[in-house]
């Protein structure tokens, strides 16, 4: 029997239209000879809701405490899908990220999966049953609830699919693919038909909300095609695999990261790393010119002010890439610049590597600076219809 792994967003089952609207379509799905399993997020912002509650009550809660109560928005999206299936005739059956065998690493909000013993999944499977699981949770080496950072969902659905051997894993949202920019910040941002792994995951890492990094690698690891799609069903979506047919661009597509810190030491690049480490921060580059070395990094952990060893100046940034075959040449690079000061304003830092040209630049240009590259890099897509 061919089995599929579908994820759908926490919009997608928000209301009781929409999980009958799902569970259609799963239901569909399985009379077509599959064997379905179902992942779901919580509906709408029920995780941020719980959080912001648990600050209410904590400024800095326990995290394990965080995890038991994080899962609870996807435990209510699980279950009422299940119920929403059997009211239709599907047989269906609920479970945890615990009770289909997701192991993880002892690490509390943002845990890795270290293995998948899917036994209960495939004995409901063989039963007949859809199986439905609660996303973006796992259980720790150490017996605890632990949950799998933003977007952990598609993790889950990834995870599954390899240990499953699945025929196909579908990421189904609000969103109708991936696109050479946020659409919603460049008016001609055109869906890509299918992309690399490893651009996906660039773009993932520095912006692109429609599928977490973690999850591109883990596809990649296990060699499973995923497709990013609507969950109406109304587009063909993108598919994420080795390599595109067609011959690829030099530019996949670009993104903005907003909310970053430029940390600038007087240092080596070594210095400056474990420093940025010692903050708690996610490090995106480092550059170093001049004798001085300019780290770019989220803002997530302690401010520089408060580490005694780090005498930093911090300057509020957006991280802006260009991802593709050529996206790290000096070619790129130089546009980008080129770009930036005919607008007027100043690149803080940039770097180019591999696939990638990141550039930190002004929170109030970075939006602006965005729409004229996507209209450099992507002349023909310029007040053209969406494909």
């Amino acid at each position: 029997m061919p089995i599929v792994v579908q994820k759908y967003g926490g919009t997608s089952v928000e209301s009781r239209e929409q999980l009958l609207a799902v569970a259609e379509s799963v239901s569909s799905l399985r009379k077509e000879g599959y064997g379905v399993v179902v992942v779901v997020s919580a509906r709408g912002s029920t995780t941020d809701s719980l959080v912001s509650e648990a600050k209410l009550i904590a400024a800095e809660p326990a995290q394990r405490e965080l995890d038991m109560l994080m899962t609870a928005g996807e435990r209510v999206s699980m279950s009422l899908l299940a119920i929403a299936l059997n009211s239709i005739g599907c047989p269906a059956v609920s479970f945890t990220g615990s009770q289909v065998g997701i192991i993880t690493d002892t690490r509390h909000t943002d845990a890795r999966i270290l293995e998948v013993r899917p036994f209960r999944v495939v004995e409901e499977l063989e039963a007949g049953n859809v199986v439905v699981v609660g996303g973006f949770q796992g259980v720790s080496t150490a017996k605890d609830v632990t949950t799998l950072g933003r977007g952990g969902s598609d993790t889950t659905a990834v995870a599954l699919a390899a240990a499953l051997g699945a025929e196909r894993c579908e990421i189904l949202s609000d969103v109708d693919g991936v696109y050479t920019a946020d659409p919603n910040r460049v008016e001609d941002a055109v869906r890509i038909d299918e992309i690399s792994y490893v651009d996906m995951a660039s773009l993932a890492r520095y912006g692109a909300t429609v599928l977490k990094e973690e999850a591109v690698r883990f596809a990649e690891r296990e060699g499973i095609a995923v497709l990013v799609g609507p969950s109406s069903g109304r587009s063909p979506g993108t598919i994420v695999l080795d390599g595109p047919g067609a011959e690829p661009a030099p530019v996949t597509g670009l993104t903005l990261l907003p909310g970053a810190d430029l940390l600038e030491w007087t240092g080596s690049i070594e210095d400056v790393r474990d420093q940025v480490e010692r903050l708690g921060r996610s490090l995106s580059f480092v550059v170093s010119a001049c004798g001085r070395t300019a780290a770019a990094a989220d803002r997530r952990g302690r401010p520089a002010s408060q580490d005694p060893a780090a005498d930093a100046t911090v300057r509020p940034v957006d991280l802006i890439a260009v991802v593709g075959p050529d996206g790290g040449t000096d070619r790129v690079a130089t546009e980008v610049v080129r770009i930036a000061e005919g607008l007027g304003t100043t690149i803080a830092a940039i770097s180019s590597a591999g696939r990638a040209t990141v550039a930190a630049v002004d929170p109030g240009e970075s939006e602006r600076i965005l729409r004229e590259l996507h209209a450099a890099f992507f002349p023909a897509t310029t007040s053209s219809p969406r494909r």
